[in-house]
């Protein structure tokens, strides 16, 4: 399996992912934004993650993720019982809609935007409409993940969101900032992460 990467983008889920189920992969970190890239990402937009496995090409974060959870048949990460898996669909869907658009749509002004070209009534609007995602984050007090005692695929990508949130500044509460810190102490998302970023 081959996974191509760039630093600091979503390809850390799915490098995440493989760490949690320890299958064996390759990671190829790719010029993404290279006017003259050495090597190109083959996702036919060409973005990343984009993955492999033998005849299997697979362009997005999620499907490359659930791909994974569905051929290693990890049940902790992603439940195989259909009204556990409806319970982590639901925190993925929330996760990538509500939660992440306005987020990644801030933290792309933040970072890509030229402070001195930034529109204030954006800004503010990204800003609310992330604050108003983030306090729908309730966690369950009972529960040790998002979805229960099992940590899971939801908690991948609802903790990354967040992290993301964290560093664009939006106020949340002590659980969701501990709930993130527990997340990126895993030893899997430690591995991940160096990888990611060589």
């Amino acid at each position: 399996m081959k996974i191509y990467t760039y630093p600091k983008s979503r390809s850390l889920r799915v490098l995440w992912t493989l760490e949690e189920i320890g299958a064996p992969y390759e990671s190829v970190k790719v010029d993404l934004l290279s006017p003259n890239p050495s090597m190109e990402s083959p996702h036919p937009r060409g973005k990343v993650p984009f993955f492999t496995d033998e005849d299997i090409s697979i362009s997005e974060t999620l499907a490359i993720c659930v791909y994974l959870c569905e051929r290693h048949t990890d049940e902790a990460l992603y439940p195989t019982k259909i009204e556990k898996k409806a319970t982590v669909n639901s925190w993925l869907s929330f996760a990538l809609t509500d939660l992440e658009t306005p987020v990644w749509s801030l933290l792309k002004q933040l970072i890509y935007v030229p402070e001195n070209q930034r529109s204030p009534d954006l800004l503010n609007y990204f800003r609310s409409e992330a604050s108003k995602a983030v306090s729908q984050v309730n966690l369950n007090e009972n529960y040790k993940w998002i979805t229960g005692e099992n940590f899971t695929l939801a908690d991948i990508f609802m903790s990354h969101t967040l992290l993301w949130a964290k560093l664009c500044r939006i106020p949340m509460d002590k659980s969701i900032e501990h709930y993130i810190d527990r997340a990126m102490n895993r030893p899997a998302f430690l591995r991940a992460q160096e990888k990611n970023n060589l």
